[in-house]
């Protein structure tokens, strides 16, 4: 009974279980090859954030409007600000900026494929019912590890004696269905609890009722309004930035700053700083009160409830951007990115068995 559950649940959902594990491979592996911040000769003090926004605005394309700044994070590093229409959140445009002597270094266009990836890893491109769609394909992908598990586990003579090393392993002179059916257990085996983990956390992070159970809210107006339509402004959005990171500076010294989102007005400004009690994996979102000139943290990893933590983290681990230690976050990347590897190729030796155990039966009966 297992088995024939595991084989035709993989059957049927040969296809998208193969985008899945293409698109999410990709998704980790192409960043990695896009161009990275140019380095910049070390001329002393940084200029202020609004002088670096603003020197990147003649290069941005006509209609966008600057959505992230990315200061430099180390000496001689460069600055990135990030453009977009007006009313996204996902930028199309980089600029890198000379932070000590404002001047633009070189512009790049985001590939619009890596939307494309995303969409397709996350919906499918089944919309309305595409989150939906992933999340119960990520239960059906949690059966199969489940009961490939069940299927694999080998008799008890077997744990005895050390021979169940051999199950797990692909022989030299394995050819043909043993050659399929051990890559296929193999694969299996070796990348089963990660598969697991990874499509109980796409189906949390896609089903849209999760949410609220891990007590996730819809963000406040003033957490999201720079990402709707707003009527033109008088003011860039960056104006009183530089007064806001001195006060950022003074009010809260142990903060590190990582980034800063813009929008079309000014009070759309939030800061994204690693606070030193919760490291770089945990950041907090601050945001700046002009006219009392205080600084408030809108998001502390303190006051995190359980629910939220651990939603948190399914997303972080999900999509492999772990921050610190950096060697664990690097051997973890690679296994995600590795993970998505192996389930194209459980697809593809399953559909193998499979392929060769009906010609063989075919054979047999037109012998017979």
């Amino acid at each position: 009974m297992f088995r024939k559950i595991h084989r035709w649940m993989g059957l049927a959902l040969m296809l998208p279980l193969v985008l899945q594990g293409l698109t999410g491979t990709l998704l980790i592996i192409i960043p990695l090859l896009l161009p990275q911040r140019p380095s910049v000769p070390s001329t002393g003090e940084q200029a202020g954030a609004e002088a670096i926004i603003a020197a990147s605005r003649p290069h941005a394309p006509a209609g966008m409007i600057p959505l992230r700044l990315n200061p430099a994070r180390w000496t001689g590093d460069s600055a990135m600000v990030t453009y977009g229409p007006a009313g996204e959140r996902h930028p199309t445009f980089e600029v890198f900026v000379n932070p000590s002597n404002p001047s633009v270094i070189s512009t790049y266009i985001v590939p619009s494929y890596i939307r494309f990836l995303h969409n397709l890893h996350a919906d499918l491109f089944l919309l309305p019912y595409g989150q939906t769609a992933t999340g119960m394909m990520g239960i059906i992908l949690s059966a199969m590890a489940l009961t490939g598990l069940v299927i694999w586990w080998p008799h008890p003579a077997l744990w005895k004696t050390g021979k169940w090393r051999r199950t797990v392993m692909i022989a030299p002179r394995a050819r043909g269905l043993r050659l399929w059916r051990e890559v296929h257990v193999s694969s299996g085996f070796w990348f089963s609890f990660l598969l697991l983990f990874l499509a109980l956390s796409g189906s949390v992070l896609a089903f849209p009722f999760a949410r609220p159970l891990f007590g996730i809210s819809r963000p406040a107006a003033h957490e999201h309004s720079h990402h709707e339509h707003a009527p033109p402004a008088p003011t860039a959005g960056e104006q009183g930035l530089d007064k806001a990171l001195a006060a950022l500076k003074s009010q809260m010294p142990e903060a590190t700053l990582l980034s800063v989102q813009l929008g079309e007005r000014p009070a759309q400004q939030s800061l994204e700083v690693i606070l030193p009690a919760y490291g770089p994996n945990h950041p907090a979102t601050v945001q700046f009160d002009a006219p009392a000139g205080r600084t408030r943290v809108s998001r502390d990893p303190g006051q995190q409830r359980r629910g939220e933590w651990i939603f948190q983290w399914l997303h972080m681990l999900h999509e492999a951007r772990l921050a610190a230690p950096v060697p664990v976050a690097f051997i973890w990347k690679t296994a995600v990115a590795a993970s998505g590897l192996a389930l194209i190729v459980l697809a593809f030796s399953g559909l193998g068995m499979w392929t060769i155990r009906r010609r063989n039966t075919a054979r047999r009966e037109s012998g017979s």
